[in-house]
């Protein structure tokens, strides 16, 4: 047996000191493919490259030519949307519009309801006659003011100027009644019925001087007033004087 062993190890020990030198270019042998195997391998490889690449380019391809189309569009409301917004926002601003016009015709009927009402008078003589109407209505405080606005229109109206006085007069306002009187007679200075109102006005104040001196003037310039002092209350403190007796029982000429 051991010789045989030896004879093994020798053969293997011989095949090995062959092969040894030409180790670095042998090398397992490979199996060829034949022709027609190659170029259904190479068929077969494109077909798989195509197939891979033409899944990639519809699944990437159309996002990224919308997104070059429209880079920063905003997404367009449903028409549903737009067609519930729209109108409610026109039907506010018409009602707006409307409400402002109702307004404004509302306005303009009030102010020509209140022109019509109430009528802005210029003309003095209106004034005048509407003033002396309270006045004797016994309205005192309406009449002042419908005298003062004549007076205002009119500054030369002796008649507003007198009645005025008149009125200050009763409310024992004398020195506002002096002031009226005496503007009168600046105007016209023979202007009887203020010379008897000055008479009367002093009467109450007892100037009897005063009085008297009025009364002769208002006599003077119209012998008339001798009546109207003869049964006047006013001057009834120049009832017992002489000289009122003499001015209102001299005969006329």
């Amino acid at each position: 047996m051991s010789y045989i062993n030896d004879a093994l190890r020798k053969v293997q020990k011989e095949k090995k000191s062959y092969s040894v030198p030409y180790s670095h270019i042998i090398s397992t042998p490979e199996k060829k493919l034949d022709r027609p195997q190659k170029l259904l391998l190479l068929i077969g490889t494109l077909l798989v490259f195509f197939s891979v690449a033409g899944i990639i380019v519809l699944l990437y391809w159309p996002e990224d030519k919308k997104m070059q189309e429209k880079p920063l569009a905003m997404e367009p409301l449903p028409a549903q949307e737009k067609a519930s917004v729209l109108p409610v926002e026109s039907q506010v601003v018409k009602e707006t519009i409307t409400v402002t016009n109702k307004k404004a015709e509302l306005k303009r009927e009030t102010t020509s309801a209140e022109t019509k009402l109430k009528p802005v008078i210029t003309d003095s003589q209106v004034l005048y006659t509407q003033a002396l109407q309270k006045q004797q209505e016994g309205k005192l405080e309406e009449a002042r003011g419908l005298y003062k606005k004549v007076i205002k229109i009119d500054r030369l109206n002796v008649q507003a100027l007198n009645n005025l006085g008149v009125i200050y007069m009763s409310q024992r306002n004398y020195k506002k009644a002096i002031t009226c009187f005496h503007d009168a007679l600046n105007i016209k200075h023979d202007y009887v019925d203020a010379h008897y109102n000055l008479a009367c006005l002093y009467a109450q104040k007892k100037d009897t001087q005063q009085s008297l001196f009025y009364l002769k003037s208002a006599i003077e310039f119209d012998p008339q007033a001798r009546q109207w002092a003869k049964s006047d209350s006013d001057l009834k403190a120049l009832a017992d004087l002489p000289e009122f007796k003499n001015l209102v029982e001299k005969p006329e000429n």
